[in-house]
Protein backbone atom coordinates (compact mmCIF):
# COMPACT_ATOMS: atom_id res chain seq x y z
CA UNK A 1 0.00 0.00 0.00
CA UNK A 2 0.91 3.48 -1.09
CA UNK A 3 0.19 6.88 -0.16
CA UNK A 4 0.96 9.64 -2.98
CA UNK A 5 1.71 12.81 -0.95
CA UNK A 6 0.90 16.26 -3.66
CA UNK A 7 2.55 18.90 -2.34
CA UNK A 8 1.19 21.82 -4.58
CA UNK A 9 -2.15 21.21 -2.98
CA UNK A 10 -3.12 24.30 -0.34
CA UNK A 11 -3.87 22.68 3.37
CA UNK A 12 -7.00 24.17 3.46
CA UNK A 13 -9.59 25.83 0.73
CA UNK A 14 -8.23 29.53 1.12
CA UNK A 15 -10.95 30.75 -1.10
CA UNK A 16 -13.49 29.70 2.25
CA UNK A 17 -11.13 31.08 4.46
CA UNK A 18 -10.38 34.33 2.76
CA UNK A 19 -14.12 35.07 2.41
CA UNK A 20 -14.58 33.96 6.43
CA UNK A 21 -12.23 36.12 7.54
CA UNK A 22 -13.60 39.03 4.84
CA UNK A 23 -17.17 38.81 6.86
CA UNK A 24 -15.51 38.81 10.10
CA UNK A 25 -13.76 41.92 9.51
CA UNK A 26 -16.72 43.54 7.91
CA UNK A 27 -19.05 42.30 10.94
CA UNK A 28 -16.30 44.46 13.21
CA UNK A 29 -16.29 47.41 11.74
CA UNK A 30 -20.09 47.82 11.62
CA UNK A 31 -19.75 46.88 15.79
CA UNK A 32 -20.20 50.67 17.61
CA UNK A 33 -18.51 50.82 21.36
CA UNK A 34 -21.99 51.33 23.34
CA UNK A 35 -21.82 51.98 27.37
CA UNK A 36 -18.67 49.59 27.55
CA UNK A 37 -21.07 46.92 25.47
CA UNK A 38 -20.66 46.47 21.57
CA UNK A 39 -23.30 45.84 19.68
CA UNK A 40 -24.25 46.15 16.21
CA UNK A 41 -24.65 49.57 14.70
CA UNK A 42 -28.41 50.58 14.60
CA UNK A 43 -29.39 48.03 16.89
CA UNK A 44 -31.85 48.93 19.84
CA UNK A 45 -31.12 48.88 23.59
CA UNK A 46 -31.40 45.83 25.38
CA UNK A 47 -34.77 45.36 27.99
CA UNK A 48 -35.33 43.26 30.85
CA UNK A 49 -39.15 42.37 32.31
CA UNK A 50 -39.75 41.49 35.70
CA UNK A 51 -42.64 39.21 36.35
CA UNK A 52 -45.20 40.25 38.81
CA UNK A 53 -43.84 37.42 40.86
CA UNK A 54 -40.50 38.58 41.15
CA UNK A 55 -41.58 41.88 42.05
CA UNK A 56 -44.00 40.39 45.01
CA UNK A 57 -40.44 38.18 45.81
CA UNK A 58 -38.68 41.41 46.07
CA UNK A 59 -40.97 43.54 48.00
CA UNK A 60 -41.59 40.51 50.45
CA UNK A 61 -37.74 40.40 50.65
CA UNK A 62 -37.05 44.07 51.17
CA UNK A 63 -39.95 44.18 54.20
CA UNK A 64 -38.51 41.10 55.86
CA UNK A 65 -35.14 43.03 56.40
CA UNK A 66 -36.69 45.89 57.33
CA UNK A 67 -38.58 43.90 59.95
CA UNK A 68 -36.87 43.56 63.50
CA UNK A 69 -35.75 40.28 64.58
CA UNK A 70 -37.73 40.21 67.34
CA UNK A 71 -41.00 41.94 68.25
CA UNK A 72 -40.00 43.44 71.70
CA UNK A 73 -43.22 45.28 72.27
CA UNK A 74 -45.23 41.99 71.02
CA UNK A 75 -43.34 39.73 73.44
CA UNK A 76 -43.75 42.24 76.48
CA UNK A 77 -47.64 42.14 75.79
CA UNK A 78 -47.38 38.59 75.44
CA UNK A 79 -45.86 38.36 78.64
CA UNK A 80 -47.95 40.32 80.45
CA UNK A 81 -51.02 38.36 79.35
CA UNK A 82 -49.34 35.07 80.59
CA UNK A 83 -48.92 36.40 83.76
CA UNK A 84 -52.42 37.85 83.83
CA UNK A 85 -53.77 34.21 83.09
CA UNK A 86 -55.52 35.57 80.23
CA UNK A 87 -53.31 33.29 77.28
CA UNK A 88 -51.64 29.83 77.94
CA UNK A 89 -54.80 28.31 79.64
CA UNK A 90 -55.88 26.75 76.22
CA UNK A 91 -53.15 25.53 73.75
CA UNK A 92 -55.62 24.76 71.41
CA UNK A 93 -57.13 28.18 71.17
CA UNK A 94 -53.54 29.37 71.26
CA UNK A 95 -52.47 27.42 67.99
CA UNK A 96 -55.56 28.74 65.84
CA UNK A 97 -55.52 31.76 67.02
CA UNK A 98 -51.51 32.00 65.86
CA UNK A 99 -52.23 30.00 62.59
CA UNK A 100 -55.37 32.71 61.76
CA UNK A 101 -52.82 35.24 62.56
CA UNK A 102 -50.53 34.01 60.12
CA UNK A 103 -52.84 33.55 57.28
CA UNK A 104 -54.15 36.72 57.78
CA UNK A 105 -51.40 38.73 56.90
Amino acid sequence: MSIKIDGNRPMTDTDATDAADAARRAANEKRVQTGGVDRPAGSSRDRVEVSEDAQLLTTALSAAEKAPAIRTELVERLKEKLNAGEIGQDSGRLADRLIDDILDR
